[in-house]
């Protein structure tokens, strides 16, 4: 068994999500999305009203999974990860909890959260390079 049958739908979501190092504001969208042209292609949702009926399950796994360890969360202002410090425990139940974490407002996003994996789960996914 791996990390991967572990995960439910929404924590897949996440994860690759991470893996891809994107942000927030796109995790539900991709979540609601759809595939075209045979599967080559996803196309995420831009449906707001839908997106954020589901900001409160979506932030409760996103908490759960940065508890498990799996997932690190961090918000530069250059888009660099390294440039952000590490979010305190309020901080991270404020952004969560904050709908322009997720949303996009007329093609633009309010909040760029991005999404990181952690040592231990580039480890369960065969990911770490030990030294």
């Amino acid at each position: 068994m791996t990390l991967w049958d572990e995960l439910t739908p929404e924590e897949r979501c996440i994860m690759i999500n991470t893996l891809e190092e994107g942000y927030l504001n796109c995790v539900i969208g991709d979540f609601l999305g759809h595939a075209e042209a045979d599967g080559a292609v996803w196309i995420s949702s831009t449906d707001a009203d839908a997106i954020r009926a589901l900001i409160p399950r979506f932030a409760a796994t996103v908490a759960s999974m940065i508890e498990r360890d799996l997932i690190e969360i961090r918000e530069p202002d250059d888009g660099v990860w390294d440039n952000a410090p590490p979010m305190t425990d309020a901080e991270i139940r404020a952004t969560l909890a904050d709908p322009d974490t997720w949303l996009w407002t007329e093609g633009e996003a309010a909040r760029t959260v991005m999404l990181m994996t952690t040592d231990h789960a580039d480890r369960l996914l065969g990911r770490a390079i030990d030294a």
